[in-house]
């Protein structure tokens, strides 16, 4: 599926793919946004949308396969299949489809990061990140630097103890971390008061903290905080 209509600049592309330049001549990634959903896709497009003159995208892709498009960077979206994801970035790693592949996640445990360094790719960055971050990762991957991929490099975005948490997860987290209590997270969600205390249980021994006050500063270290 292609979305080359998002970006308006004129291009001057390279012939093997390589960063292009907009019209002022500033060298321009060519990213290309992946994932199975076509509503994650055209999210992640959108988000970009704005740093068109530092970022183009060539192809979002919501299907099977490899892209069509030379491109600098494969933006892979984790959601719904960390497994899965690792599967297709590594057949395109081994292909060559695209200069260098980065995978974009809610959260990197160390083995997910471990299995994305085994494949070969170039960079992970974690959602939580502002989409400002996550253009200057680009940028850098393009450039030949590897970002993500060092637990204790807390400069790349990832959190120094990194842990997986799920979608549902990560939401009660960020809600606690505004001061809310199980009762308004439940309202919040429509969620019953019931389920949001399992979850809260969950984080608590996923985070290894004891009260509310920790898992506030957990969410901080975790960027799960409003800007």
């Amino acid at each position: 599926m292609s979305i080359d209509t998002i970006n308006h600049e004129p291009r001057t592309h390279n012939g093997d793919g390589a960063s292009a330049a907009n019209g002022d001549g500033v060298s321009v990634v060519r990213v290309g946004v992946i994932n199975d959903y076509e509503i994650i896709v055209r999210g992640v497009a959108a988000m970009l949308s704005p740093f068109r003159h530092r970022i183009e995208v060539v192809e979002a892709d919501a299907g099977g396969g490899l892209p069509s498009t030379a491109m600098d960077v494969a933006l892979f979206d984790t959601f719904a299949g960390r497994r899965h994801t690792l599967a297709r970035a590594a057949e395109m790693v081994r292909d060559r489809a695209a200069r260098h592949v980065v995978l974009y996640t809610w959260d990197a445990a160390a083995p997910f990061v471990n299995a994305a360094r085994d494949i070969g790719v170039s960079g992970i960055v974690l959602k939580t990140r502002s989409a400002e971050a996550l253009v200057d990762a680009l940028e850098r991957v393009a450039a030949g630097e590897r970002v993500g991929l060092d637990p204790s490099d807390s400069a790349h975005g990832l959190p120094e103890r990194m842990v997986e948490l799920s979608d549902r997860e990560s939401e009660v987290l960020a809600l606690i971390a505004q001061g809310m209590t199980n009762a308004e997270i439940a309202r919040e969600l429509y969620l019953s008061v019931e389920t949001v205390k399992t979850y809260v249980k969950r984080l608590y021994a996923k985070l290894e903290v004891h009260n509310r006050a920790q898992a506030a500063v957990a969410a901080s270290n975790l960027h799960l905080t409003p800007r």
